[in-house]
């Protein structure tokens, strides 16, 4: 019965992965993996991407998303795009920072600017830089959005000061966020953004390093009401290309799907940064205890992990110093 059980599952994926790959080099429709749900706020900047592409060619490049993870967890959509078995899907740097040391600096707490101005003036700059490093990986970069509002939220108090942090294990999302909360005094457990919930919920975590758009959507005010908005980014997520399927368009379809991907990190920037106080309020509404650091305590914050800024340095290699340079006259 277990074996048959086995054919049948390992039938299912084969078929799921057949059909993920482009019948021809022609083909129009390409799908999209998305880790998070339809209603979370970033979903509105990647259906502009995708409604002006299908517009703009004239629905020779249409995009088909399949949301809340259905192709995929975020730790494996880069092997699957890169693959083939998925055409297009969302990352993050704090998944491919191991992959990628240059992204050491976007993936931590407080490595990219905070507000949609500066964040788009250093996206531009990032962009061909960006663009080389995933193509020596196997993939094509597309666009980044900004995850605003960086939070630690937790079941029993605030976290004001860095020596409120000691010893609370603490979910991080990436290699970098590991060290800074370890600089912080706490210890740092690694949990898929899907399980944080549960985790808080059963007492396995203390806490977590969010942002007001995951704590909205994924209620984690209710088992983690304890919210503090660091008053800094964290991290970014990445949409890239099976360099394949990417081949496969035309090249004028594909400078209109580039030019689209650069307008929506305009749209996604310009559309968070105000977004992120009425996020605040919707949390307290609906009963989180929130509590925004003031400039003296974000300082000892941010003092408390820098340190671990210039421990990259000794990984991120000559393409890291090149990010480094751009990021640092906003820390």
């Amino acid at each position: 019965m277990g074996g048959r059980r086995q054919g049948i599952v390992s039938a299912v994926l084969f078929g799921m992965l057949a059909c993920a790959v482009p019948v021809s080099a022609g083909a129009a429709k390409f799908d999209v993996s998305v880790w998070h749900s339809e209603r979370f706020a970033w979903t509105h900047a990647l259906k502009f991407w995708m409604d002006e592409t299908k517009k703009r060619t004239e629905g020779r490049v249409e995009f088909r998303p399949f949301y809340s993870g259905a192709l995929g967890r975020i730790t494996e959509t880069f092997k699957a795009v890169r693959s083939g078995a998925v055409h297009f899907g969302t990352t993050a740097a704090g998944v491919e920072s191991s992959r990628i040391p240059a992204l050491s600096y976007v993936e931590g707490e407080a490595g990219m600017p905070n507000d949609a101005t500066a964040w788009l003036k250093v996206a531009a700059q990032l962009r061909p830089i960006l663009d080389r490093l995933f193509d020596a990986q196997g993939v094509k970069y597309l666009w980044m959005q900004p995850s605003f509002g960086g939070t630690v939220n937790c079941r029993e108090r605030l976290l004001k000061k860095p020596a409120d942090w000691k010893n609370l294990r603490v979910r991080t999302a990436g290699r970098w966020q590991v060290e800074q909360i370890k600089a912080l005094g706490a210890n740092p457990v690694a949990t898929d953004p899907a399980e944080q919930y549960v985790a808080l919920q059963n007492g396995t975590l203390d806490c977590v390093l969010s942002n007001h758009e995951i704590t909205f959507a994924f209620k984690l005010y209710e088992v983690a009401p304890k919210i503090v908005n660091l008053g800094v980014p964290v991290n970014v997520l990445i949409y890239i290309a099976n360099k394949r399927v990417w081949g496969s368009i035309s090249d004028a379809d594909r400078k209109t799907v580039e030019r689209l991907a650069a307008e929506a990190e305009g749209v996604a920037a310009r559309y968070l940064d105000p977004l992120q106080p009425e996020l605040r309020g919707k949390i307290k509404k609906a009963g989180g205890d929130v509590y925004s650091l003031n400039a003296a305590e974000k300082a000892a914050f941010v003092n408390a992990i820098r340190p671990v800024f210039d421990k990259m340095d000794g990984v991120s290699g000559a393409d890291g110093k090149l990010v480094r340079k751009i990021l640092e006259p906003h820390w």
